[in-house]
């Protein structure tokens, strides 16, 4: 079978995000080069590897059973690279960080100036957290900066090893010049919040729920720094955990005494990856970043 890296590469994408679409942008392809990728591996096969079932793709048998062995070798090969890379000429080794949003404004600078001098250079590469997991697994990047909720865990991934950072509570944001909402008037305000459909949303409904009422939802939005503008222009309320905060702008408050469920900042690393020094140093760093945080909480 002459299948290629790409191919491989570009068929986990898809098996993992469902989409082409998803995929290709994952992966800063675009669709029509996703389908022709795929539509080569399935002449090479000789079978299909995937089933339309209504606007997703799922995995056909065949498919399955490419899968778990696509992934090792991506990985087999992610690791062929970082022992090349270890031999650089300029004694430097470099480590591949997957970055997104509130985690990563606070610890990416840090980490890099307390890895000042130690011969290791962290490059960011920006993964949507929805899917820092398989970014890592995939060998697309070496340590992923990930979010698992205690209401809506992750579920744990063959191979995979999450490192605890930090966990912190969400609380109430409002905009910086209004009185703060009492208990009976959150369920009349109108709350600007993440969909439903990602362990996000469901972890800040859980927060909701834990806090006595459920959001009258006016606007879904999923990024973070957005919601936070939004809150910022009197538009509505919203839930943040302290290092998101770090996104809001100086309109947008936390409300004292409103600390509800809470997330855990986690780094992700490979098995068989995360005792090689370089990167085990990496993650000790970011443990000491996330450590020395002294952030307010609501």
């Amino acid at each position: 079978m002459q299948w290629t890296l790409i191919q491989l590469r570009t068929f986990v994408a898809v098996a993992e995000h469902s989409t082409m679409t998803a995929a290709a942008a994952s992966l800063g392809y675009t669709p029509g080069a996703v389908s022709q990728h795929m539509s080569a591996l399935r002449r090479v096969v000789g079978s299909d590897l995937f089933v339309s079932t209504g606007r997703r793709l799922q995995l056909t048998q065949a498919g399955r059973l490419l899968h778990a062995r696509a992934r090792a070798v991506l990985a087999a090969e992610a690791q062929a690279a970082e022992a090349v890379r270890g031999r650089s000429f300029d004694s430097t080794q470099r480590v591949t960080l997957g970055v997104f949003g509130s985690a990563s404004v606070v610890a990416f600078g840090p980490a890099v100036g307390k890895l000042a001098g130690s011969g290791i250079t962290l490059q960011a590469r920006e993964i949507d957290v929805e899917y820092m997991q398989a970014a890592v697994l995939d060998g697309r990047i070496d340590v992923g900066i990930g979010i698992d909720y205690p209401s809506s865990p992750l579920a744990p991934q063959r191979g995979l090893r999450m490192e605890p950072m930090r966990e912190e509570p969400f609380g109430v944001v409002v905009a910086a010049e209004r009185p703060d909402p009492s208990p009976d008037e959150l369920a009349a305000e109108s709350w600007i919040l993440p969909a439903n459909d990602s362990t996000f949303g469901r972890a800040v409904r859980f927060a909701c729920a834990e806090l006595g009422f459920a959001p009258r939802e006016t606007h879904i939005v999923v990024d973070s720094a957005v919601a936070l503008a939004m809150v910022g222009s009197g538009m509505g309320l919203s839930l943040a955990t302290p290092i998101m905060m770090s996104l809001a702008p100086r309109s947008a408050r936390l409300v004292d005494g409103t600390a509800a469920g809470g997330r855990r900042i986690v780094a992700m690393v490979r098995e068989g990856m995360a005792e090689q020094p370089a990167i085990a140093h990496v993650v000790d760093v970011l443990g000491e970043v996330f450590a020395e945080l002294r952030l307010s909480v609501g």
